[in-house]
């Protein structure tokens, strides 16, 4: 009963809201004058196909964001990041790679596991997950390639999206082959900081009404904005390019195909990223409660430990990152290279009591890194030649390839009386595979090869393969049923039955017991006290041996079946008014961790890899919304109030392995809770005046979040251990009322743009300026609440000159030059541990700094 208030609380606030904003602006509307002048676009006029239809994007009664190919082309979005900044329900967060990469949705942050976003090219899914780190695979940081628009879907839905919309879904919409004759395009842009990037297309008919194509290329350079301090090499840039060709084949005016192929090949240098080190000081169960309580119950050591905790601080303070120099060249490390190739085609026959379509998608992609992993040193020398001394080193070394296969088809009535239906089913098959050559160097003293530090060490050694691999298979079945209650009123039930099967494959540890009866103890152990080995990364005792000579594969399989249903009333008391309510299930599915790389699957050393198991998380969301065009037609504003209730939420905790090195996994917290209220809208003032703003108000909360740990740094930052045996002895923490992470109260984009004739060159010509400024108020970085992002704010300017066919753009992004880091992770400080005198690595935080400000020139073509 107490949570049904709650649910009934929020949707009659977010309901009583939509109400009065309405009635407001419906006598707006009434009243107010159409501007004068040629109008731009609006909203009723824009077309989307976010539920696999074509309608017009008033009409759909879901909370959906478009951004048109004029808007992608004039702010220079290129990337995910950039479109998402444009949102502020979504936020897309850097990892310590381009795989690394998260994105959150309306407080719903993936801190580790599958996205809860999908992203789909032209209605397919190509959504994937990394292999042994965080984030949702190489593909989020991919460039992106001739758009005709993108629509951002807020909420679940599984039933329209498929098999990864947990919480909403990314489309990208590409470009038709022209019919109607030869077309081209051309876009070209330079800026500071040694970037530019260009992109072609052309197209036109082969066999004028039957056949067309398509042809696009592209490449673009990014100089870094930042450079490490022991080689001054580039951090954060990149450079790259790819391609695509696209035929539209309609043999008859009710049949027709389209297919693409895309290749793109990127090299992205190592991130622009600072490890921030502990600041806690040594923490013992001597001056710190909760580990007191641990070391009481048995759980931890009484060896001291440290954590960073607090706000994290802004890019100018830092300094340059400490990364250390490839120990193989002397040089940066090289970064990441990906390459991926995309095929798909879409097929549609119109019947005549319906269509019937059918999308077949294949994608085949490398994404190969090497980089420093601790992102950390202890650096000697003059700055840009400097040596890392630590006598520890952690280099990430991995070659992943990934195959994606999907069959979807489709049939969705016409029928001319009140009642329409969908039918359909999805096939959905992906396989990575992970072959990683990561070295772990802890240099014992006594090692005289290590006299000079770890890094020393590495030319000497040739790693052996740690082979992990992931396999998931979906099968799905979906339905639609849509009536039409009155003129005005409709109701429609939807809903999703899936299966899906997850085979993960790693290694395990084959050492047995070594002299003195240590499990998967290092044969070169001098006492019964030297700690087992960590993983196969990890070198042996003799600082020369990879461990991984005694791995022995391990094979895990997990299956889930689950129905999401979605239910939605709309009502539209005016053309030009829709209201909305709906009730939507999501489900993100249980399987297997493979986060913990570098480690045994069998981290703990109990012959059961349980550790790595975590059980499906559900939400249901509570939506009711308005949309309402007003103005006669100038303007709109929509409205989205929704509450989302989730159980068994996938969260990350840490666990450590019998040598005491933290490794992360996947556990279900209990309950948590987010309502939320969206706004956005656009107004033609004027002919030559626009004004836009998108706001998104959260509150969110964990109700039911108990976790087990029997690591320090969760135990500190939990504040609080209560012992619990399980397979040995754990706290068990409490952290119920905690915010979510990554999800801030606060986020707002607002815009402002005025055009007019500019008569110095001719009544075709138009001048034009352009300002948008995003906010972002403060959030937590980890579920703890122990580490804090400040507000940041960031605005853009653009001046230019805009014909019929062309536009001419001057450019300045973060225009005040903010150093304010938006972006940051936990992470393990491996280095830190040295001056410190730890025997077990420190919590660190690691943060991603800032582009500066920005200039540049954009170009953009039409022929």
């Amino acid at each position: 009963m107490l949570l049904l208030s709650r649910h009934a609380r929020v949707l009659s606030f977010a309901l009583s809201t939509a109400s009065i904003f309405a009635t407001a602006t419906a006598v707006h509307a009434a009243d107010a004058p159409a501007p004068e002048g040629p109008v731009a676009e609006g909203a009723k006029d824009i077309v989307v196909t976010a539920r696999k239809r074509e309608e017009r994007l008033q009409d759909v009664p879901l909370a959906i964001q478009v951004l048109s190919a004029a808007e992608l082309d004039r702010q220079g979005l290129a990337d995910t990041q950039a479109i998402l900044s444009r949102t502020p329900s979504l936020i897309l967060d850097k990892g310590a790679n381009p795989e690394a990469a998260t994105i959150s949705i309306r407080g719903l942050s993936p801190t580790r596991g599958r996205s809860n976003v999908a992203i789909l090219v032209d209605s397919i899914d190509v959504t994937t997950e990394a292999i042994g780190s965080a984030g949702g695979g190489a593909l989020l940081s991919m460039r992106l390639l001739d758009l005709e628009r993108v629509e951002i879907v807020r909420g679940p839905q599984s039933v329209q999206y498929g098999r990864s919309a947990f919480a909403g879904g990314i489309q990208y919409v590409t470009r038709d082959p022209s019919m109607a004759g030869l077309e081209g395009r051309a876009a070209f842009d330079i800026g500071s900081h040694d970037r530019y990037s260009g992109r072609v297309s052309v197209s036109g008919p082969i066999v004028p009404d039957v056949l067309a194509a398509r042809v696009v290329g592209g490449g673009w350079n990014h100089g870094g904005f930042y450079r490490d301090q022991a080689t001054l090499g580039d951090l954060g840039g990149g450079h790259g390019y790819g391609g695509a060709l696209s035929l539209l084949f309609t043999p008859s005016p009710n049949l027709s195909f389209k297919g693409r192929i895309e290749y793109f090949d990127d090299h992205y240098d190592p991130a622009a990223q600072y490890l921030i080190r502990s600041n806690s000081g040594l923490l013992s169960p001597a001056n710190n409660e909760a580990l007191a309580a641990a070391y009481a119950g048995g759980v931890i050591s009484a060896a001291p430990f440290a954590v960073f905790t607090g706000t994290i601080p802004d890019a100018d303070t830092l300094g340059r990152p400490l990364y250390s120099p490839d120990p193989l060249t002397g040089r940066s490390f090289p970064g990441a290279d990906q390459n991926v190739l995309r095929l798909s085609l879409i097929s549609s026959l119109d019947t005549g009591i319906g269509t019937l379509n059918a999308w077949t998608g294949y994608m085949d992609g490398d994404f190969k890194n090497r980089q420093d992993f601790d992102q950390d040193a202890l650096l000697t020398g003059p700055i840009g030649h400097q040596i890392d001394t630590a006598n520890r080193t952690l280099i990430q070394d991995s070659d992943t390839h990934t195959k994606q296969f999907s069959q979807e088809l489709r049939f969705t009535s016409s029928f001319e009386g009140p009642l329409q239906f969908t039918v359909g089913g999805l096939y959905w098959k992906e396989d990575s595979y992970r072959n990683a050559r990561t070295i772990t160097v802890a240099c014992a003293v006594t090692i005289a090869e290590c006299a000079d530090g770890a890094a020393g060490r590495v030319p000497f050694i040739t790693p052996n393969d740690d082979v992990a691999s992931r396999a998931i298979k979906h099968w799905s079945a979906y339905g639609s049923l849509e009536w039409t209650v009155a003129d005005n009123v409709a109701l429609s039930a939807e809903g999703r039955y899936a299966w899906e099967k997850e085979t993960v494959i790693g290694s395990n540890c084959g050492l047995g017991t070594n002299r003195f009866g240590v499990q998967c103890g290092d044969p070169y152990a001098t006492s019964a006290f030297t700690p087992p080995v960590f993983g196969p990364s990890t070198l042996l005792a003799d600082g020369r041996t990879p461990a991984s000579l005694y791995g022995v594969p391990k094979t895990i399989r997990t299956s889930n079946k689950f129905f999401t249903p979605r239910f939605t009333l709309e009502w539209r008391p005016e053309a030009d008014m829709t209201y909305y309510a709906s009730a939507a299930k999501g489900v993100k599915p249980g399987g297997t961790s493979t986060l913990a790389g570098g480690s045994w699957l069998d981290s703990d050393l109990d012959g059961d890899t349980d550790e790595l198991a975590f059980d499906s998380e559900t939400v249901w969301t509570y939506e009711v919304g308005a949309k309402i065009n007003w103005a006669n037609g100038a303007a709109y504003t929509n409205i989205a109030g929704f509450y989302s209730d989730y159980s068994d939420k996938q969260v990350v905790s840490t666990q450590s392995t019998p040598s005491g090195y933290p490794i992360a996994i996947i556990e279900n917290a209990g309950a948590a809770r987010v309502w939320g209220l969206e706004l956005e809208g656009h107004w033609r003032v004027s002919r030559g005046l626009d004004l836009g703003f998108a706001y998104t108000f959260l509150d969110t909360r964990y109700t039911d979040f108990s976790i087990y740990t029997d690591t320090k740094s969760g135990i500190i930052t939990a504040g609080g251990c209560t012992p619990a045996m399980l397979d040995k002895m754990v706290c068990e923490v409490d952290l119920s009322g905690k915010r979510l992470e990554r999800a801030p109260r606060h986020s707002l984009v607002f815009s402002v743009a005025y055009s007019d004739r500019f008569g110095l060159i001719g009544n075709d010509v138009d001048w034009l300026i352009e300002t948008d400024t995003s906010y972002q108020s403060s959030r937590f970085v980890d579920h703890d609440n122990e580490r804090r992002l400040r507000p940041n704010s960031l605005t853009s300017l653009r001046v230019g000159l805009r014909g019929s066919n062309w536009e001419a753009i001057a450019y300045v992004d973060n225009l005040f030059d903010s150093n304010r880091v938006q972006s940051a992770s936990i992470k393990t400080g491996d280095i830190d541990r040295i001056p410190l005198g730890l025997s077990a690595a420190s919590s660190a935080a690691l943060a991603n700094l800032p582009d500066p400000r920005t200039v540049g020139l954009r170009f953009n073509f039409r022929y």
